[in-house]
């Protein structure tokens, strides 16, 4: 009878096996241009070209983790304003936009898994480009659009680049923007090693962003304005952004 019961009370013991609950992960977008720290104000030389910028800025959207597995997450509502700004007086100079840097997104609540890769859009596709009275995450009017500077009338500059270059001591000022539906783009960085993600973990994705890969191929120079009317040296500049520009530095 004991031995009876002893067997039976073992059989009672849990055989339940833990499993982990979703957890954050924070990925960090730091901007470099080449093999130098990014940062406004200051000369920034490649090849024969030096650079003084005074502000770079992008929206990162629609963000997306790759199990091992290939299943993909969708983070919701994942827009993203990514600057590095000077102040910049507006509406008649009445208010300024303060100078920010941000670099730093938290996703959060995202399954426990091992991931193998990120995606990511670079500016807004057409649905809320096209309707700026939506809104999501981010998205608004006033996050950073207090006037047409930041936007086009109707719709997202998708990233900027703003500031001085200098060539055989010839000066130009540079404004270099994205935007328009068909410049929309979508990142795919692969990891790496795997990363573990979960609520007993502390994990992050560190994000290099390199300025002087947006610029590879085009002569600011010759182009020192870039928009709308400038359409193939945009689509150029949003290829830069979709295959150069971004690389995955480190996770844990």
């Amino acid at each position: 009878m004991i031995t009876s019961i002893l067997f039976s009370s073992c059989k009672k013991e849990s055989t339940e096996i833990f499993q982990d609950t979703p957890g954050k992960v924070d990925v960090k977008f730091d901007a470099v241009f080449g093999n130098q720290d990014f940062a406004l104000n200051t000369d920034l030389t490649t090849g024969t070209k030096t650079f003084k910028f005074n502000k770079f800025r992008y929206w990162v959207s629609n963000v997306v983790l790759v199990k091992t597995n290939g299943e993909e997450y969708n983070v919701p509502k994942s827009y993203y304003l990514l600057e590095e700004t000077s102040a910049v007086a507006v509406q008649d100079g009445d208010y300024t936009y303060p100078a920010n840097k941000r670099e730093l997104v938290e996703l959060s609540n995202i399954p426990a898994g091992e991931y193998k890769a990120i995606k990511f859009g670079i500016g807004v596709e057409s649905k809320y480009n096209d309707n700026l009275s939506l809104q999501i995450g981010e998205l608004s009017q006033l996050n950073g659009m207090t006037n047409v500077s930041w936007m086009w009338h109707t719709s997202y500059i998708f990233t900027a680049i703003g500031g001085t270059a200098n060539e055989n001591a010839i000066a130009k000022t540079i404004k270099i923007e994205t935007g328009l539906n068909t410049n929309y783009r979508t990142v795919t960085l692969n990891f790496p090693q795997n990363l573990s993600i979960g609520s007993t973990k502390s994990t992050a994705i560190d994000i290099k962003a390199d300025v002087a890969k947006v610029l590879d191929g085009i002569d600011v120079m010759a182009t020192p304005i870039v928009g709308a009317a400038q359409a193939s040296t945009m689509t150029a500049l949003a290829n830069n952004y979709a295959t150069k520009v971004f690389s995955v530095s480190l996770v844990k």
